[in-house]
């Protein structure tokens, strides 16, 4: 039976409030979920040329190593997120934070590379789950009018985190050993868990739809919007009063129209991580090898993560300004720019031109995965959002996967020159531009309708 009062949508309450503590509490808890998972998911790349030195890995073994921890990305995005939507974002975040951390410290014990491909393997799982878990949730509980701003904002946690381990690895290398930093990193993340279990507010959507506690979230609405009244019949976006399974949510990624945007979105994703990963991967061991100090090279890699700070702070307001797709397709033409310039700069011995390019390219590829996290939760309904962005991080991870392992190949087997290679990785980001752009054009600015099953239930049948 319907409980009397007025029907209201978790979502419509939501964007017509401002921002209060708890949306801010949320953000901060979902950027440093990000924060500690960039931490956890960068340090490998910082600290393999020592560990390829101490066990004597070739760069085409190396390079299996480095894409460990990307093939389990994606089984956490594809497997994992979906669960996000079935047992409520809180509990996979915590989860999956636990997972990765556990991991971290059991990389110290690894002692060959089959045992460090595994943990790494491991690790992914756990920083691809609770990736969906905290977007989608911070994308919940801010308005949509500052949606694509709170989501670029705690995404700039993951650049935070990518940094931050290439400055600790910087601190403690030498003295300690590399296993020093997966030991902060894995005790960084536990104690993240514990946090999270005492502070994160769950779904509301959740709440509503599947844990059936509506009550539970009226409290937790009523901290955002005081007025809300003590009667009122909460329901929460498209899949309100239904029990859809896990896998019935895979499939409405391609329903009501959203077929075209899915397979752009997840291609668009692909063809930015096979540039973007392969430089975050593989920028040191060549500048290294290039002859430029440790500290240059360690730098480099880091200043793309600085690019991706500052860019969070940019792109969430002019994509809430001037819409997703126009933004989006820009920063792919400069990213393929960007890219070519850095592999150009590599010609030159000047450690001030690689870091500038290095900044100039970060920045354009590490904008892109914001604008596409922001994309995602703007393109799908409140429902979809963790399945929509999971496995579109999740698809599009296979170009995570396919450029490191080519690049090692190419520079390794076939000889080519890093800066031929960066040039090369321009041309996917070309193609990601020409996709978005083409679904700009076929869906306009307005996003599909959210909500088709609100209205029957606004208007239930007369006795």
């Amino acid at each position: 039976m319907e409980r009397p009062g007025a029907v209201l949508d978790t979502d419509d309450v939501i964007n017509a409030s401002g921002i209060g503590r708890l949306q801010i509490m949320v953000g901060v808890l979902g950027a440093l979920i990000l924060v500690v998972n960039g931490y956890n998911v960068q340090v490998i790349s910082y600290v393999a040329p020592q560990i390829a030195r101490e066990w004597d890995i070739p760069r085409e073994v190396l390079g299996w190593i480095l894409a460990a921890d990307k093939f389990g990305l994606m089984a956490g995005y594809l497997a994992v997120s979906p669960m996000s939507g079935y047992f409520g974002h809180k509990r996979i975040a915590i989860g999956c934070v636990a997972l990765f951390g556990a991991m971290a410290l059991l990389t110290t014990t690894a002692s060959g590379t089959i045992e460090l491909f595994v943990v790494r393997l491991l690790t992914g799982i756990g920083l691809g789950g609770s990736i969906p878990s905290a977007v989608a949730l911070t994308g919940e509980y801010f308005p949509k009018w500052r949606r694509s701003t709170a989501i670029s904002f705690i995404y700039c946690g993951l650049s935070i985190g990518q940094f931050s381990s290439g400055e600790v690895t910087n601190l403690v290398l030498q003295p300690y050993g590399w296993q020093a930093s997966f030991w902060i990193g894995g005790a960084i993340a536990l104690t993240m868990a514990a946090v999270l279990m005492v502070l994160l507010p769950d779904s509301l959507e959740y709440l509503v739809n599947r844990s059936g506690r509506p009550e539970r979230a009226a409290g937790i609405l009523r901290r955002i919007a005081p007025a809300l009244p003590h009667d009122a019949n909460l329901v929460a976006g498209a899949r309100s009063k239904s029990k859809l399974t896990i896998w019935q949510l895979l499939p409405q990624l391609f329903q009501q129209g959203r077929s075209f945007g899915t397979l752009v979105i997840w291609l668009a994703i692909g063809m930015n991580l096979i540039a973007n990963t392969t430089v975050q991967t593989w920028l040191t061991e060549i500048l290294l090898r290039s002859g430029f100090d440790q500290s240059v090279a360690i730098r480099a890699t880091g200043s793309a993560f600085i690019a991706g700070i500052v860019s969070a702070f940019i792109i969430g307001p002019l994509m809430d300004k001037f819409g997703p797709y126009r933004v989006t397709v820009a920063l792919f033409g400069f990213a393929a720019l960007f890219r070519s310039l850095l592999g150009l700069s590599l010609l030159f011995d000047s450690a001030g031109l690689v870091l500038s390019a290095a900044f100039a390219a970060g920045f354009c590829t590490s904008s892109i995965q914001k604008a596409h996290n922001a994309l995602s939760v703007y393109f799908y309904p409140v429902a979809l959002r963790s399945t929509g962005l999971g496995w579109g991080l999740g698809v599009g991870r296979s170009g995570s996967i396919v450029g490191p392992i080519l690049f090692g190949y190419l520079l390794g087997s076939l000889a080519w020159s890093a800066t031929t290679v960066f040039c090369v990785t321009a041309i996917p980001l070309l193609v990601g531009g020409t996709a978005i752009f083409l679904m700009g054009r076929h869906y306009g600015e307005e996003p599909i309708e959210e909500r088709p099953m609100v209205a029957s239930v606004q208007q239930p049948a007369k006795a």
